[in-house]
């Protein structure tokens, strides 16, 4: 446990310092030395730690960064920062003592590195599909590239944006719902329900409908122990959020999409929003901030915290099969 917190404090340093440095190069000479060093510092920090917050109201009000929309430098560090952060410790700790020799990996390394991926290029050419008419409209294929590629990354729970949130299509907010509900890896600095929460229910789903025995992924099979915790953890986010939006319409009349993302993104603790926030009443605003705080402790952990300690009673109730599905 000391190794591996040492690890985490010069890897997290380390990035950060990198990152602070790359921004930093970007913002000295739009602010100066001294004002340009902290931007660099501060924004290096909050998307590693995928914080999402950001120091841009200087510039334009809620603006993000969308005013460095364009910018290779400012995207890319910031893109590479929050990927990294939302990778986990023990990937980290993984990759560090095996190196390139993917066949040492753990499971939990092949199935978060082998999910990222998918979740970087799936939603990123989704996003060029769905806004290439919105808020895509206008720019060249560079520009185009880059907007789709941190929209892609940065629901998972970092909050940043460079194009407007708000001006999303309906299905582009969808599929930011969707980013934001599975969020980063175990033990990283992200929120959500995991990637390997998502990769389970996934591969249990498809196991079932195959009828084979057990679930197997990379070679290995699967805990039942893991599938239901998976299970518990999925259900109790999806129920969660379900009633927070039935609530939040009950108390104020806004876009359904746009609450869905509202609430997603608090139960997620991503920041992302469309700007509601700023107009719903007193009881959405502490419903949000009571997501937030669950999404922080985890569904389950929060769930588990008002249960007594499992006893396996002496004498069980008798089995009987029902119907599902």
């Amino acid at each position: 446990m000391v190794r591996l917190t040492r690890k985490i404090i010069k890897g997290a340093l380390m990035f950060e310092g990198i990152g602070a440095v790359l921004l930093a190069i970007r913002f000295i000479p739009q602010k100066g030395w001294i004002k340009g060093i902290y931007y660099g510092i501060f924004h290096s920090v909050s998307a590693f730690c995928n914080a999402g917050f950001d120091l841009m109201g200087d510039v334009e009000a809620y603006s993000s960064l969308t005013a460095y929309e364009a910018d290779v430098i400012v995207n890319v560090t910031i893109m590479l920062l929050i990927v990294i952060g939302g990778l986990g410790f023990i990937v980290w700790d993984d990759l560090y003592r095996n190196k390139l020799h993917v066949k040492r990996y753990l499971l939990h390394t092949k199935i978060v590195l082998s999910t990222t991926i998918l979740l970087l290029i799936i939603p990123t050419i989704l996003f060029l599909v769905s806004e290439h008419n919105t808020v895509f409209a206008g720019m060249n294929a560079k520009e185009q590239f880059l907007g789709a590629l941190f929209s892609a990354v940065t629901p998972r729970t970092a909050g940043f944006n460079t194009v407007d949130t708000a001006g999303l299509s309906e299905a582009g907010k969808m599929l930011t719902i969707l980013l934001m509900f599975i969020g980063g890896s175990p033990g990283s600095t992200a929120g959500g329900i995991k990637t390997t929460t998502f990769v389970v229910m996934i591969i249990s789903a498809l196991a079932t409908i195959r009828s084979t025995y057990g679930t197997n992924i990379f070679g290995r099979r699967l805990e039942e122990d893991t599938i239901r915790k998976a299970a518990t953890v999925f259900t109790i986010n999806l129920g969660l959020a379900a009633l927070a939006v039935l609530a939040i319409m009950m108390c104020n009349e806004l876009p359904f999409e746009d609450i869905l993302l509202e609430v997603f993104s608090a139960i997620r603790t991503v920041g992302m929003s469309t700007g509601i926030t700023r107009e719903i009443s007193t009881v959405p605003k502490c419903i949000l901030i009571l997501l937030m705080y669950c999404g922080r402790l985890g569904s389950l952990s929060f769930a588990l915290s008002f249960a007594r300690k499992r006893v396996i009673p002496p004498v069980q109730d008798p089995v009987e099969k029902i119907v599902v599905g």
